[in-house]
């Protein structure tokens, strides 16, 4: 747990986990920032974010857990009802009833809403702007073998998994991460083995999957981390260089490439900049109450900070 806001990120305390997670992978806060969800592989942990912001020891509430392995990613639904978690060794997406787990104990009936099957190598998971829809990456094994999964939230809500995949098309080669316009409007996708980092048409990928491709940015070596900042203005890639593609492995320094997104929907060069990273820039957020970039670098053990970028020739 970080202290933000100040000089730089303080660390206030060491939270251990339930020993039912073999680690701390994907994390998410509910819409109310009252829950705090780690995927830990095995199962997803919650936690109370007021007890951690008190100090307390006892912050964790409960474990969610299913027949789902390798839970990796997690988001939230918009009222903060459903948890879903990409389960990478299954090859799915989790879909956890909170609410239900909070008021009447985690392993009570309906927590476990049920698994939505995808492909092997689920990670990457984000939400569409409204709640409405989701999507999934899937990598299956290193090659030509990745997919962005588009998911409709309400109908795995409800349980209806075998319906819910409304979409799906091909992303290049070992898709990890995925982020949404504020619009709705463009999905972008970090593949790795392509070291590129790809736009999609979020209602062609529904519509004609196959042409939904938009856009291909080169940035550098093994893309992992992605956010979306500025608006959407900007898409910041964490280059991990973590040695998965040997022809580049240790080769090139490990980066957060700064991409124009318009530039890149217009087809014009779109790399604007990169900002030197530690060891694996994993995954990246931003303190909103700051303006500054956080990045975790996986095998550094080390957070690094950093202004927004702004896009070029924006006020």
């Amino acid at each position: 747990m970080l202290a933000l806001g100040q000089a730089s990120p303080r660390l206030v305390q060491m939270v251990p986990l339930p020993t039912a997670l073999v680690g701390a992978y994907g994390v998410a806060i509910t819409p109310n920032n009252k829950f705090l969800l780690v995927a830990g592989y095995t199962a997803t942990a919650v936690l109370s974010v007021p007890a951690l912001e008190a100090g307390s020891s006892a912050a964790v509430i409960g474990v969610l857990g299913d027949s789902g392995a390798g839970q990796f990613e997690v988001a939230v639904s918009a009222d903060g009802r459903y948890a879903f978690v990409s389960d990478e060794t299954t090859g799915a997406l989790s879909v956890f009833d909170l609410r239900t787990a909070l008021q009447d104990g985690f392993s009570a009936p309906g927590v476990a809403v049920g698994i939505v099957p995808l492909a092997p190598g689920a990670v990457g998971i984000a939400m569409g702007p409204g709640g409405r829809l989701l999507y999934v990456t899937t990598s299956d094994a290193y090659g030509p073998h990745g997919e962005l999964w588009v998911i409709d939230a309400a109908r795995a809500e409800d349980g209806n998994t075998s319906a819910a995949v409304v979409g799906h098309a091909a992303v290049g080669c070992q898709p990890v991460r995925v982020a949404v316009s504020p619009d709705g409007r463009t999905v972008w996708v970090t593949a790795a083995q392509s070291n590129a980092l790809l736009a999609f048409s979020a209602a062609t990928l529904q519509a004609d999957p196959a042409k939904a491709l938009m856009a291909v940015v080169r940035v550098g070596s093994e893309p992992v981390g992605l956010l979306l900042v500025d608006g959407g203005r900007v898409a910041l890639v964490g280059d991990s260089n973590r040695g998965l593609v040997p022809a580049t492995a240790n080769t090139q320094p490990q980066t957060v490439s700064v991409v124009s997104t318009a530039a890149a929907l217009d087809h014009r060069p779109a790399l604007v900049g990169v900002v030197p990273a530690g060891l694996f820039p994993r995954d990246i957020t931003v303190d909103h109450a700051t303006g500054r970039v956080l990045v975790a670098n996986f095998n550094s053990g080390t957070i690094e900070e950093f202004p927004v970028p702004a896009e070029p020739g924006s006020a």
